[in-house]
Order: C-alpha cells, then structure tokens, then sequence
C-alpha cells in the first residue's frame, strides 16, 4: 500500500446526498487502508444514525458542536430549542482546524465557506447537489 490518506466527508449536502456513492467509496477507502473522517456541525449522537443509514463506513467522528461543548469554548451558547451556537468564524475554522490536527489529505463538503480555514496540504472537493456521482463514479470505480 502506498502512503495511509485521511480522507473528510460532511454528512448534510455531502454523504445525505449521495448516499450509494460515498457508502461504496468509503468501504472501498478503508479496505485499502486508509482513514475516513466524518465531519460535520451536528452533535455525534444525533448524526451517527444518518451516516448508518446511509450505509456509509468511517474510521473516525468528528463534531463541531461536541468538540466546542467539551472544550468550554467561551462563546457557546444554546437556545431555548438545545441547539448549539458559536461565532460564525470560530464555526467554519472548526472543521478546518480539526484537519490540521489530524493532517487531512481529502475532503469532501457541499459548504465552500469552510474551505478557506483548511490546511493548504488538504485538497477540498466542492460537492454540488446535483450529478456529483456520476463524476465521481468515473474517477474510482
């Protein structure tokens, strides 16, 4: 095998939308060794199912919302409905900051504005809401 990749994918706009394509692509990425990170805004607990039913495999889970109610970030705050809020910059740097961490190679997200806070050593792909999959289809299988 050559070099281990860990490759993101977001769940809303991304795994929600083409649920056949990202299911077969992880199974094929994790048999040939590689790490697959969920990564999405939405707390583990509630998102797991999606991905589950999706049939979608995955080496790893990471939440927005988990990771700043963990970290006391001082500015969480919830509504009256228990949905989480932050700033909407420290928001998007989340997911990129979590990338460097962990030296993600390859992401996938329907949301360009997260792009900008990712490490330039990881190659983010715009995932569009329509004919993704027949693109992407032809690249790996």
């Amino acid at each position: 095998m050559n070099k281990k990749l860990n490759i993101g994918l977001d769940i809303h706009g991304v795994i929600q939308t083409y649920p056949d394509l990202f299911s077969k692509l992880s199974k094929k990425l994790i048999a040939e060794g590689h790490e697959v990170h969920i990564i999405t805004g939405e707390p583990k607990k509630s998102a797991e199912q999606t991905v589950i039913e999706a049939g979608v495999d995955y080496t790893h889970f990471f939440s927005i919302v988990d990771y700043h109610v963990e970290n006391n970030t001082p500015s969480l705050r919830q509504d009256d409905k228990g949905h989480y809020w932050v700033d909407r910059n420290i928001w998007f740097a989340t997911k990129g900051d979590y990338a460097r961490r962990i030296g993600l190679d390859l992401h996938f997200d329907d949301q360009r504005e997260y792009f900008e806070y990712f490490p330039k050593e990881c190659c983010t792909i715009y995932v569009p809401k329509i004919n993704f999959d027949k693109t992407l289809d032809n690249v790996f299988f």
